[in-house]
């Protein structure tokens, strides 16, 4: 069961998607009719499963570079009954190409790397399409940025602050920030042209 692979994530500390953000974005692929998905960070799959139990038409493409994540995914899928419809792609998501045009791209790896993401697969987001990145408030951290003690941590959520920040000036894109849903969501989409 796929309450079965929360607890096992939680008990072993393997970041998943908080409850509020899942009924988000699940939400959101409902509300739309989006069938093609492409998520970076796959971790135990726990996200994928729910996306693909939402319609036997929809089809969930996710990348994953740690092995035993990878393993691990690749058994809850196949628990589940979806291998014919989640691929897992096992690589860093910098090597990642493809040429498919996805309605909803879900971001939930590495956030330093938000905005090389962004730059990487804004080519394959179709064009009423929908980005969603996860963890923009990073357990609450980014408001005590300064008071962080470790250097590590700290360089992580400034960066992570400074995505947010160009983000809200990038005229390429409309978006909306949702710091009270789960670990704080953004939903970009293009900016349609005025002409």
């Amino acid at each position: 069961m796929i309450s079965d692979i929360k607890e096992a994530a939680l008990r072993d500390d393997v970041p998943i998607i908080q409850d509020g953000g899942l009924l988000f974005l699940l939400d959101l692929i409902r509300k739309n009719g989006y069938r093609e998905i492409l998520e970076l960070g796959t971790a135990v799959a726990y996200s994928a499963i729910n996306m693909a139990l939402i319609d036997e038409g929809i089809r969930v493409d996710t990348i994953e570079k740690n092995d035993r994540m990878y393993e691990q995914a690749l058994i809850n899928i196949r628990e589940q009954g979806l291998s014919d419809r989640i691929t897992v792609y096992h690589m860093p998501i910098e090597e990642f190409k493809t040429d498919k045009m996805y309605d909803l791209i879900f971001v939930d790896a590495a956030k330093a790397q938000y905005g090389k993401y962004l730059e990487q697969f804004i080519g394959n987001l179709k064009e009423d399409g929908k980005m969603v990145f996860d963890n923009m408030i990073f357990h609450g951290l980014i408001y005590e940025a300064d008071q962080i003690e470790s250097r590590n941590l700290r360089n992580l959520v400034k960066k992570i602050l400074l995505f947010r920040e160009n983000m809200q000036k990038d005229e390429r894109f409309d978006i909306m920030l949702f710091d009270n849903i789960g670990d704080g969501i953004l939903l970009l989409s293009r900016r349609k042209d005025e002409t």
